[in-house]
């Protein structure tokens, strides 16, 4: 179970708020939106700051729609230029923050020995800056396996660009795009799908053989 028991431990969280909220145990994302919505005066900025900040940490994300609160926020309030630039800034310090949470908690929880401490690797990182609840997820993953921090400066820089993008977008074309990416059958299809790699990881593949001279 080395690669499968993160991402059965993710799914099961996620099929439990899922549940949890489906049933009226626990409020839906879109009813914490709805109240948001009513609340957002002159606080739209941070209101939103707040929201990526919630969707960046690892268990919260799996519950929290983030982004799409953060896409209807923004719509709503018709931001100019400047709080387009300053609005992308702060998002990406706090998306930053909560991943620097993730790879703490994660390090905290790990039993990996430094000597295998994972090294710089833009391959597993530039899939997981596609939306805040898979940074959270890689973040944590990260710490578990002690990789180098510098995975963290790497995601802040790599996210200021994006995340202008996803605002600029965002103002540009309506909430749909964004809306879509947090669609709880598509999250849990990906994390179903990394659990079944995951899995093939563990008990698929065949040992390699050595042979002797």
């Amino acid at each position: 179970m080395k690669y499968s028991k993160l991402p059965l431990i993710i799914l099961t969280i996620f099929i439990a708020f899922t549940v949890a909220s489906e049933q009226g145990l626990i409020p839906s994302g879109l009813t914490l939106l709805e109240q948001l919505r009513a609340q957002v005066g002159e606080n739209w900025f941070w209101l939103v700051v707040f929201c990526i900040f919630l969707e960046a940490l690892v268990v919260i994300s799996l519950y929290f729609p983030g982004q799409y609160i953060a896409a209807l926020l923004v719509i709503l309030s018709g931001p100019s230029w400047q709080d387009i630039v300053l609005l992308s800034v702060a998002m990406v310090i706090a998306t930053t923050l909560g991943s620097v949470i993730n790879y703490v908690a994660g390090r905290l929880l790990s039993n990996v020995d430094q000597d295998q401490a994972k090294p710089m690797s833009f391959k597993a990182l530039l899939p997981a800056l596609i939306h805040s609840s898979g940074l959270a997820i890689f973040t944590f993953n990260w710490g578990l396996q002690k990789g180098t921090p510098k995975l963290l400066v790497a995601a802040f820089l790599l996210n200021l660009p994006y995340y202008l993008l996803i605002v600029v977008t965002t103002v540009a074309f309506g909430e749909e795009i964004i809306a879509a990416t947090d669609n709880p059958l598509l999250l849990g299809s990906a994390l179903t799908l990394w659990l079944l790699v995951s899995l093939w990881r563990d008990f698929g593949r065949k040992p390699r053989q050595t042979v002797n001279p």
